[in-house]
């Protein structure tokens, strides 16, 4: 009776939390050589969710065990070195982050290789991973053994990077004007 107690448990607490991307499609574009990143919304009102950490993975839903990493470009996790909790008072239920690369805030990026192919698209998920804590992490009775739930939870959301071609910038445009009013100058008669 006690295994299916347990597998009972486990089955309600990780149906409790759910995971968004921002934006809500998932779906992301940038040039060869850029970073694009997702931001996020992490619900979860049962026990104490902690993040330990995201990927970027190849393939369809439910991916743990094996990650096919993107062929486009490198991703970074950018969550795990946030401490992010979401659950029930003194903590948020929701948690949201916006993308900013500067500030290493959102669930990750994806840095495009420099020489990727413009219309390469990479389809697969972002892969949170999550202990669950009957007690809040933060709270001074607060003990890492004896209130861990289970450990090793994921959420997934689907998620895409396609290659895109850039416009060239403002300044590449100056100098093909400064370089072609100079090629006339120098090739005008005298």
């Amino acid at each position: 009776m006690k295994p299916l107690l347990l597998s009972l448990a486990f089955a309600a607490a990780s149906q409790a939390a759910t995971l968004t991307l921002s934006p809500a499609s998932g779906s992301l574009s940038g040039t060869a050589g850029s970073t694009v990143g997702w931001g996020f919304t992490l619900s979860n009102s049962t026990d104490f969710a902690v993040i330990t950490s995201s990927n970027f993975c190849l393939g369809g839903s439910g991916v743990t065990t094996a990650c096919i990493a993107p062929a486009s470009g490198t991703y970074s996790d950018d969550i795990a070195n946030n401490f992010t909790i979401a659950g029930p008072s003194p903590e948020s239920p929701v948690v949201t982050q916006a993308f900013n690369q500067a500030s290493g805030i959102g669930i990750g990026s994806l840095t495009i290789n420099a020489v990727a192919a413009v219309g390469a698209v990479d389809n697969g998920q972002i892969v949170l991973t999550y202990d669950l804590y009957s007690v809040d992490p933060l709270s001074t009775v607060f003990d890492p053994i004896a209130d861990l739930v289970s450990t090793g939870m994921f959420l997934t959301d689907p998620a895409s990077v396609t290659v895109t071609s850039g416009a060239p910038e403002p300044a590449a445009w100056l100098l093909v004007v400064a370089g072609g009013s100079l090629l006339f100058y120098v090739r005008r008669p005298k």
